[in-house]
């Protein structure tokens, strides 16, 4: 019996159960798509150093979903609650004991959490079938050993998940078996209006301003707490949101009302529906703030380390490539780049050591990368021959792996000409852009020198970067893995704010369905009732946009060090994420007006 009422709530609220759980569906997917990255030591392994790297950027972004994710069950179980505590109190009256009540509520709650958990695997399934052409895309690479279906990723997963709503289930039963049942079948028919006196909504907004600049001034400081600036900054954050929210909310929806605004169309029924609920959805409107900014954060870095790879990679050496005794089909190839500085030098090489022409460093001195203020500002200045003589492994680095153990000796003109061995030719260069050289340059890695010995082949057996254009390579696939969990968990976060915020609006529809209804009666066209709702919900999506956006370019400054400029081509980030977020809306609209607005009935 227990089990059919279960199923039978769940069905006759399905759709109800599907905007929350959109979220959590979405969160699983992603965290399935991130183990099977992480967990994969084959794949890892296989894929060389920098790949492997990339499982522990994986392994932080999983740990950083369960860890919103964990909060954002909380909000999902209070709405699961509330939906459901009217039908409790129903069972109670009619004489279910409150441990049957319990058992129902533990066995709804495990039921939706087997559900979601299963659905968002198949996703996850599905999404990780797309996972080599991305990684092939941003990380540069073609991975071996991918698994879409990894059986570790589903253990993981479901272990996790489930886990959480066992607790959500616990949690559940204990709250609502310990509520009387009058309370329950009340539970709808409660009022949110609570209003403050002047002077505590007063203290309260000076409060959430000084929280606020406190938040807003560690994150531009990261020096000042480092390591605990990050969770400082999130706390202050959150109280100064929530009591900003709490306090200003109601004071500027008094001094709309007043206004001429107010007298235009529904605006004074909009803004009294607005002042009515306001503090129920103050605690929702902080999360959903809060989640914007990480969602938008998280995509705005993503994509800004991409942008800042070129960028880390000419810092990391004065020159693109070294190539010794470069052959013909190499010249060739060096002919087609877009050369912005070259050398050439001449060597000598010994059972034991590694010889350079004193006088011929001194006339084409051998450029360095000199920092400024920060990883990126960098020019290139001319080494001193001391300073080559005393810190040489950048150099050995551009030379062939059976140079790997010699030392690297200054020798005078005379004495260079007097080492009877072979002497070779050191080529060196600099493009202007990696990124727009790029094919050529992989092709000259893989191309063999005079001596048979491709790059590709000596930076393996040295273990060694040569020159920037290795550089690339590896911050390719490590930026590149940033990029690919923001954009992720931006979509995961995004996809959690926005169906906790569209169930705590469709909660109230079916209050507001009398009132709409009256409107209508007493002649107010449909054209005008859906504008009403559109402004309505569109002032609760707004709100924490507004300020999430505040955050967010406030946090940006806490990448400064890691990204070349954070704010660099801002907007694109930003219009992918409106338009997202904006779709949330339009949603949320039609089905808020399917609910209060019914098609018969009503005059246009």
């Amino acid at each position: 019996m227990l089990r059919k009422l279960a199923v039978g709530g769940l069905k006759n609220r399905w759709k109800d159960y599907l905007i929350l759980l959109s979220g959590l569906i979405i969160s699983s997917a992603i965290f399935y798509l991130f183990e099977t990255l992480a967990t994969n030591s084959r794949f890892l392994h296989t894929n060389g150093k920098v790949v492997s790297f990339t499982g522990y950027i994986f392994n932080f972004g999983s740990i950083l979903l369960m860890l919103i994710t964990f909060v954002y069950l909380n909000y999902a179980n209070s709405f699961l609650l509330n939906m459901r505590k009217h039908d409790y109190g129903l069972f109670m009256m009619l004489g279910a004991k409150k441990g049957k009540i319990g058992q129902l509520v533990w066995l709804e709650t495990i039921l939706i959490g087997i559900l979601s958990t299963i659905v968002g695997i198949a996703v996850g399934i599905l999404a990780s079938s797309f996972v080599p052409r991305l990684l092939t895309k941003l990380l540069g690479i073609t991975p071996k050993y991918y698994e879409p279906l990894w059986g570790k990723a589903i253990l993981w997963t479901g272990f996790l998940y489930l886990g959480l709503f066992v607790l959500g289930a616990v949690f559940n039963t204990i709250v609502m078996v310990r509520k009387p049942a009058l309370k329950l079948l009340k539970s709808e028919q409660t009022v949110s209006k609570n209003f403050m006196p002047w002077y505590l909504q007063l203290l309260q907004a000076f409060v959430g301003i000084l929280l606020l600049i406190a938040g807003y001034w560690l994150i531009s400081d990261s020096t000042i707490l480092k390591q605990k600036t990050i969770p400082a900054a999130l706390i202050t954050l959150s109280l100064g949101s929530y009591f900003l929210f709490n306090a200003s909310i109601i004071v500027i929806i008094d001094f709309l009302r007043k206004s001429h605004l107010a007298k235009r169309g529904l605006n004074t029924f909009t803004l009294g529906q607005l002042k009515y609920r306001i503090y129920d959805y103050t605690r929702i409107l902080t999360v959903v703030s809060m989640l914007f900014a990480l969602a938008l954060g998280a995509i705005t870095t993503g994509i800004g380390f991409r942008n800042s790879i070129e960028n880390a990679a000419h810092a990391q050496s004065a020159y693109t490539m070294g190539i010794v005794e470069p052959s013909r089909q190499q010249k060739r190839l060096i002919g087609r780049l877009n050369i912005e500085k070259q050398n050439t030098y001449k060597l000598k090489a010994t059972e034991n050591a590694i010889y350079f022409d004193k006088q011929q460093l001194k006339n084409t001195p051998l450029q360095m990368v000199k920092f400024g203020n920060s990883l990126y500002n960098i020019k290139y200045v001319n080494q001193k021959i001391s300073v080559f003589e005393k810190s040489s492994y950048e150099m050995m680095s551009f030379l062939p792996p059976d140079y790997s153990r010699h030392r690297l000796k200054i020798a005078d003109k005379n004495v260079f000409k007097g080492i009877n061995t072979k002497t070779e030719t050191l080529f060196l260069f600099r493009v202007k852009n990696i990124t727009n050289d790029y094919g050529l340059l992989q092709k000259l890695e893989n191309t063999k020198d005079k001596n048979g010995v491709a790059i590709a082949e000596q930076m393996t057996a040295n273990a060694s970067v040569n020159g920037s254009f290795g550089s690339f390579k590896q911050l390719k696939t490590i930026f590149g893995g940033l990029e690919f969990m923001g954009i992720f968990l931006g979509i995961a976060f995004l996809a959690m704010l926005a169906s906790c915020l569209m169930f705590k609006i469709l909660s109230g529809a079916f209050m507001d369905v009398r009132r709409y209804q009256l409107l209508a009666k007493l002649g107010v066209r449909k054209r005008n009732l859906k504008w009403a709702i559109r402004k309505e919900i569109g002032i609760l999506f707004v709100l924490p946009g507004a300020l999430g956006v505040v955050h967010v370019l406030f946090g940006l400054k806490l990448f400064k060090v890691l990204l070349n400029n954070p704010y660099h081509a801002i907007w694109v980030p930003f219009t992918i994420f409106g338009l997202l977020y904006f779709g949330y809306y339009a949603v949320m609209v039609l089905m808020y007006e399917r609910i209060v607005i019914k098609k018969k009935g009503q005059s246009d």
